[in-house]
């Protein structure tokens, strides 16, 4: 899944979306219109989300979905807190009608979950983020990986519903920012500025950046792989064991790539075309022009040869990516 979606709010932290910047190649939020523009405190984030988010408006048949998953929710007996009468001012959750269906907010209204406030609607908290992460797995299909930031909510509700036998709240995505953070640890990196970010994917646009798309392609591929272990997993010590052997790899894949990439140079050093280019440079002291046109050419091809067998080493190694953005030159 190279495409994720966050959710519930407009408005992402400035922690997960360099995270979506890291992995994936955009990460999009449910916009009540193609107009819509987010504002945030931090003239930067605004700037990078502008260019580098992508609203989703949901359609007509995604909000139909996720109305029709709201009335299963409804028929069954619902908790006290779930009412928005119930909750103090501190608790509701403020939600942009234009992300549901109409007859969405009459239902609601109806069976005293939502009053209109302003422009919008308030839900408790609870319901509010019930029924926004029931949008966001319409919205999402198959082919996004969901993300939030409200991952202790979710859970709770998450149990919640299969308690009562309810819809089948979608499964997101709070564990790639811990395999992240391992394996950002194996590389020893600092905390990494948003603009630095930025101009790393911008970078990627490029002909001489191209390649770097494909190492996060791989890079990203691994993460999933273990995300979904941990997903997977029944105990915490199973998750503690995922993330162990997931450290493993990642510590042998980097060695691995150092030692593949130190033979590719070796093979370049010690090659006899190399030996003719330093003995051509020794010679153009007496015959210049000569001397180095014979280096320069020999040279030359060794550095296209070394490049491609570099890059193909790369490619071969999830840590590649954050290797090659360690050194990656940016200007």
């Amino acid at each position: 899944m190279f495409t994720a979606l966050y959710y519930p709010h407009v408005n992402m932290n400035p922690d997960l979306f360099k995270n979506a910047l890291f992995l994936w190649d955009k990460i999009e939020y449910i916009a009540p219109d193609q107009y819509f523009q987010p504002w945030y405190p931090d003239a930067e984030l605004t700037k990078a989300v502008c260019s580098w988010a992508e609203r989703h408006v949901p359609s007509d048949e995604e909000r139909q979905q996720a109305n029709e998953a709201i009335l299963d929710l409804l028929r069954h007996p619902l908790p006290p807190w779930f009412y928005v009468e119930n909750v103090p001012e501190q608790l509701r959750y403020s939600i942009l009608p234009a992300k549901f269906c109409p007859g969405t907010w009459e239902k609601l209204k109806s069976q005293r979950l939502a009053e209109p406030i302003g422009d919008g609607f308030e839900t408790s908290a609870p319901l509010g983020l019930t029924i926004m992460s029931l949008l966001a797995d319409c919205c999402a299909g198959a082919q996004k990986r969901l993300v939030t930031d409200e991952a202790a909510s979710y859970s709770a509700l998450d149990r919640y519903l299969a308690t009562i036998g309810g819809a089948d709240l979608v499964k997101f995505d709070n564990k790639s920012e811990r395999l992240v953070t391992i394996s950002l640890k194996i590389m020893n990196f600092k905390n990494v500025p948003l603009s630095w970010l930025v101009r790393l994917r911008e970078k990627e646009k490029t002909a001489s950046g191209a390649y770097l798309t494909a190492l996060r392609h791989g890079y990203l591929s691994k993460i999933e792989e273990y995300r979904d272990k941990l997903t997977q997993a029944k105990t915490k010590t199973d998750a503690v064991e995922i993330e162990r052997v997931f450290e493993q790899e990642m510590h042998q894949d980097f060695d691995l790539l150092k030692d593949e990439l130190k033979d590719e140079a070796k093979k370049v050093f010690f090659s006899a075309e190399m030996a003719t280019a330093a003995i051509a440079l020794a010679g153009a002291f007496l015959e210049p022009t000569t001397g180095l046109a014979l280096a320069g050419g020999a040279l030359y091809r060794k550095k296209v040869e070394y490049k491609a067998a570099r890059n193909k080493t790369l490619k071969g190694h999830p840590m590649s990516w954050l290797y090659s953005i360690k050194r990656v030159q940016i200007v």
